[in-house]
């Protein structure tokens, strides 16, 4: 649940960040999308940050869930940030870093 709930973060950060019209690499695909039309992105990227704060919220409770809230966003922040400018933030990528820490909290 917590990968699923990070990767939603990840997904809203994203797309703030390609919405924001700082970026300064070649847009193409959805990226292009998402730069053109800021206040759709805006929108969708803020539904899912409101969406897994409630669900964190409610599922550890008040202060743990928004606590945990804050500190995955400031983790995938810190991912768009970091690594969108080079282009490894791609679809592929991403899901191959889901597969893989869903399977571990699936194990543990």
């Amino acid at each position: 649940m917590l990968s699923t709930l990070f990767l939603l973060l990840l997904v809203a950060f994203m797309l703030w960040y390609l919405a924001s019209g700082q970026v300064k690499v070649q847009l193409v695909g959805y990226q292009a999308h998402v730069a053109q039309n800021p206040r759709t992105a805006r929108l969708a990227g803020g539904v899912l940050l409101a969406l897994t704060a409630l669900v964190l919220a409610f599922q550890l409770g008040p202060m743990t869930g928004l606590s945990i809230w804050l500190v995955e966003l400031m983790g995938a922040g810190c991912l768009v940030v970091a690594l969108a400018p080079f282009g490894y933030l791609n679809g592929l990528a991403v899901a191959a870093l889901y597969v893989v820490f869903l399977g571990l909290e699936l194990l543990f």
